[in-house]
């Protein structure tokens, strides 16, 4: 066998037998189907979460031990059996104050988390409505367009209001 010889081993989608090719995206290099757009399968060639810590707790769907994992999304407890065991444990959101989104004015705005682990406020009708928060609303009346959301904004040492209305974004205090 010569240096030189391909040693490389073919493995085929699990959906259409064809072969499967590296390829590179956003979350890092995986295998995708040759006959993409016709077949979409993809296994990403990186483990998608890290683990921080196994704790001392069981899985109560399978027993399995529960770990501390950092995904994509941020921190949060699964399963070590993963993928055969889906369990993770979700932050309780019930308790937060609703807000209506600004925007479309018929949904509310959920909670969600970035890529970068960050919490950021959207519409719960998104894709149809994109609108978007950095950090949590507050319910005030903005005194230029009398939208009822703001976020709290810090600048040069103050802190001051900025109205949630796209079009209108007007910082103010309390006192205004």
């Amino acid at each position: 066998m010569s240096l030189f010889e391909s040693t490389r081993q073919t493995e085929n989608c699990p959906d259409c037998q064809a072969p499967l090719h590296i390829k590179r995206g956003k979350q890092g290099l995986f295998l995708g189907c040759s006959r993409y757009p016709d077949c979409q399968y993809l296994k990403p060639l990186q483990q998608s979460h890290h683990v921080i810590k196994t704790l001392p707790q069981s899985c109560p769907q399978c027993e399995g031990v529960l770990q501390l994992k950092q995904g994509a999304f941020g921190i949060f407890i699964g399963c070590s059996r993963y993928p055969d065991c889906d369990f993770i444990v979700q932050e309780d959101v019930s308790a937060e104050d609703t807000f209506d989104c600004p925007e479309c004015r018929s949904h509310s705005l959920v909670a969600r988390t970035g890529r970068n682990g960050k919490t950021f406020y959207g519409c719960r009708d998104y894709p149809k409505c994109k609108f978007t928060l950095p950090s949590k609303p507050i319910k005030i009346v903005c005194p230029v367009c009398q939208c009822g959301l703001a976020t709290l904004k810090k600048q040069r040492g103050n802190t001051f209001y900025q109205c949630a209305n796209r079009q209108c974004q007007h910082l103010f205090s309390e006192t205004e």
